[in-house]
């Protein structure tokens, strides 16, 4: 008998072998009295990302019922090998089992479908899309007949809101809720697939005590229900407290797997932290203190707000991986270089007050500070003293607050504009009635009489009613909408037919238009009138601010992950001053002299885009550019 080759030389054959005898039912009740087969084998896992090798030749495994804690630096490998499990990594070589069976790779629909759920170290969740859409994404309940069963999906989010005992709003985008309910929601996605394996990305340093608690609850019941969780974490008081066992990754290596009833704090401590250190480091007594001293750095680097220590001379001692990102610093080593070199006048407002702060070594608050004219930071410092009240040096908390602020401030004109926008609404329904009359008695007027002044009057007349008709119909639109008739639409044949129509405008300007989008279909849920309408009044808006033989482009793309669709449209014309940008959307509200601008048109396509669950955004430098941004529906 002849019997093909495995590829993977012995290695290839223990896992066929394995794979071969789990399906085995005798081999099962055999198995019953003896070791216990992992319900997850990764074996010579390799992963690289262009040049950078993540993993190196890694072997892990989980058990049935399993708490396995998983450790490791800064870059170690923890967060791409659990990747592999959820299908956003594909590994490069090594094998996958998954209840014994061969796995090539997973996908993030078939990790859903075998059950694997997994808490990311980064928020995952879709920001225009409600709770239960979150919940539900790539799950949906179909009836027998093909229809979304929207009502069953809704019980069972509030079912699994009301066991986390959290108050979620189901129907707002989580754009619009705060990171913490964000996070629990993305928590209810994964209970909601009733996982047989849990993965759980360093959530301690996202969610607050009062979640965690309700996560440490979680997990003796997973081990009750004999559910398996992954959980990697830089805090070693956590994983002795809950995992069973620890995997130790360095540099993309696994350096061992232990029990954790066999180690101590300092000997895990030292697997995870040490490497060659200096001959000075060598020399020192206190070779324990040196490795507690890394773990306590290694926290702070791990904290999600910005921290910075400076030294004693102001110099940077450790700034960490929240603050480099905060602050978008390119240079990863700032170590020993001076707070200045970071905080300049031409990147931070106030930066000279704060520098002068630190010097004084005074505790200090800003709430708003504008950083390199994009982002809104908080900042705190405050110095730091031994017992014997020596300096130390300066600690300062950095926080960065331009979303907080967008929508403290998008709330509150939001606001202002709906209870202004009803008023008018309410106001323009009552003038509506006596204007039809008046219109109707100047057309009587002007069918009798014939001297040509009085008819130039009443025509005058009757073009300004005209005007006050359309003014009427912009407030009228402002008034509370029963919920848009929503269809499906293919976006880029929209915008095809909004460039068609508005072709022999482009054509009188000698103006060039640039069209690019992708090639492939692009779908929304939408009103079509109503988007027409929206991205009519942006063209047109162009059209109007270029000069003769000017430029306007037209853009559609897709988000990385598909998730949502923007369109921007941009034109070299004269733009809008910095101090008018954030005014624009504001009802009555233009930067046009003609007395046909009525100043409604921005706040008109506002309301579309936000009916729509979209946003839309202006910036005006060099060129203006007007961004839209709708959810997307499915490219199938």
């Amino acid at each position: 008998m002849h019997f093909p080759p495995l590829a993977g030389g012995l290695r290839g054959v223990e896992s066929k072998l394995s794979e071969v005898l789990f399906k085995n039912p005798i081999f099962k009740l055999f198995m019953t009295n003896s070791e216990p087969i992992p319900i997850l084998q990764m074996r010579n896992i390799h992963v690289s990302y262009d040049a950078c090798k993540a993993l190196q030749g890694v072997d892990f495994d989980v058990f049935q019922g399993e708490i396995h804690g998983l450790v490791g630096e800064h870059r170690a490998g923890k967060s791409t090998l659990v990747k592999l499990l959820s299908g956003a990594v594909v590994k490069d070589k090594g094998d996958i089992l998954f209840k014994g069976k061969r796995i090539d790779h997973f996908t993030p629909k078939s990790a859903m479908q075998q059950k694997i759920g997994m808490m990311y170290q980064s928020i995952n969740v879709i920001p225009t899309l409600n709770a239960v859409e979150n919940i539900f994404a790539g799950q949906t309940m179909i009836n027998w007949f093909g229809g979304i069963r929207y009502k069953a999906m809704r019980q069972k989010a509030e079912k699994i809101f009301s066991a986390m005992q959290v108050d979620i709003p189901l129907d707002v985008p989580l754009e619009f809720l705060s990171q913490d309910k964000q996070q629990m929601v993305e928590l209810a996605k994964v209970l909601s697939l009733d996982p047989e394996i849990i993965i759980f990305d360093e959530i301690s340093s996202k969610l607050t005590p009062e979640e965690m608690e309700y996560v440490y609850k979680l997990l003796p019941e997973f081990k009750r229900q004999q559910k398996s969780v992954i959980y990697i974490s830089h805090n070693m008081d956590e994983i002795f407290e809950v995992a069973d066992r620890v995997t130790i990754l360095k540099n993309g290596y696994r350096r061992g797997t232990e029990e954790v009833r066999d180690l101590d704090k300092i000997k895990l401590i030292k697997l995870t932290y040490s490497y060659v250190m200096s001959r000075e480091e060598l020399e020192s007594d206190n070779r324990e203190l040196y490795l507690l001293k890394k773990y306590n750095e290694n926290i702070i680097k791990n904290l999600p707000e910005g921290v910075i220590i400076l030294d004693p001379d102001n110099r940077v001692y450790i700034i960490n991986y929240a603050a480099i990102r905060i602050l978008e610093i390119e240079d990863l080593d700032l170590s020993n270089q001076r707070i200045d070199t970071v905080f300049t006048p031409q990147a931070l407002h106030n930066a000279e007050d704060i520098l002068f702060r630190i010097r004084k070594r005074e505790e200090w608050s800003w709430d708003e500070l504008e950083y390199r004219q994009e982002k809104i930071l908080k900042l705190h410092i405050f110095p730091f003293k031994d017992e014997d009240y020596k300096f130390l040096g300066t600690i300062l908390l950095i926080e960065d607050v331009s979303k907080e602020r967008y929508f403290q401030e998008y709330f509150l004109r939001t606001e202002k504009i709906a209870s202004v926008a009803e008023l008018a609404a309410g106001v323009a329904h009552e003038i509506n009635n006596p204007l039809g009359i008046i219109q109707n008695y100047v057309t009587l007027l002007k069918r009798r009489n014939r001297d040509e002044d009085s008819l130039e009057k009443l025509s005058k007349v009757e073009n300004e009613l005209r005007r006050i008709v359309e003014i009427i119909g912009g407030l009228l639109s402002f008034s509370k909408l029963k919920k848009l008739p929503l269809k499906r639409l293919n976006l880029v044949t929209l915008l095809d037919e909004v460039v068609l129509l508005l072709s022999h405008k482009i054509k009188e300007k000698h103006l060039h238009l640039t069209w690019n989008h992708q090639e492939q279909e692009t779908w929304i849920f939408g009103d079509e009138n109503k988007l027409k309408q929206v991205f009519i009044n942006l063209i047109v808006n162009s059209i109007e601010a270029v000069m003769y033989d000017g430029e306007i482009e037209l853009a559609l793309s897709l988000s990385s992950d598909e998730k949502y669709i923007e369109v921007t449209v941009t034109d070299n014309g004269y733009g809008i001053p910095e101090d008018t940008v954030k005014h624009i959307f504001a009802p009555f509200f233009t930067t046009k002299v003609g007395k046909h601008n009525s100043g409604l048109g921005l706040s008109i396509c506002q309301h579309i885009i936000e009916s729509h669950q979209g946003i839309i955004t202006c910036e005006s430098r060099e060129k203006t550019t007007f961004h839209v941004r709708l959810p997307v529906s499915g490219n199938t």
